[in-house]
């Protein structure tokens, strides 16, 4: 959560079942401004998420494209956080296209939250940033 209200790029890393997108759905279910379900919850701005389920296929332009579509979003959104939700990253890191090099210019200075969810720890290059 600190993470995305300060638009610090995270990388949830655990074992398969061990609840990454589960987190990600509750804060979504909680975040939800003044219409959040809990008192506490509606002091924080409203959470939307643009997700892109990474694989094996995933391309540079489709992970660009919708971050793209998610700075264009929270350009024009009022009191919510937008965050592109990379779901098993490491998967695109099987890719012979390389997809994830688009992220060393994307986490220098986002735009919007960044939070990339995997079954294994990506490589160093990518985690540091």
């Amino acid at each position: 959560l600190v993470c995305i209200c300060n638009k610090v790029p995270v990388f949830v890393v655990g074992k398969p079942g061990s609840s990454k997108t589960l987190t990600m759905q509750v804060l979504a279910s909680n975040l939800q401004g003044p219409q959040s379900p809990s008192e506490f919850w509606r002091k924080f701005p409203a959470l939307y998420i643009f997700s892109y389920q990474c694989s094996p296929l995933s391309t540079a332009m489709g992970i660009k494209h919708q971050y793209e579509i998610a700075c264009n979003y929270q350009k024009k959104a009022f009191r919510t956080m937008t965050v592109l939700l990379l779901d098993e990253v490491g998967l695109a890191e099987h890719s012979p296209d390389m997809p994830l090099k688009v992220l060393h210019g994307i986490l220098v200075r986002p735009k919007v939250s960044v939070v990339g969810l995997s079954n294994w720890t990506l490589d160093a290059a990518k985690m540091n940033r």
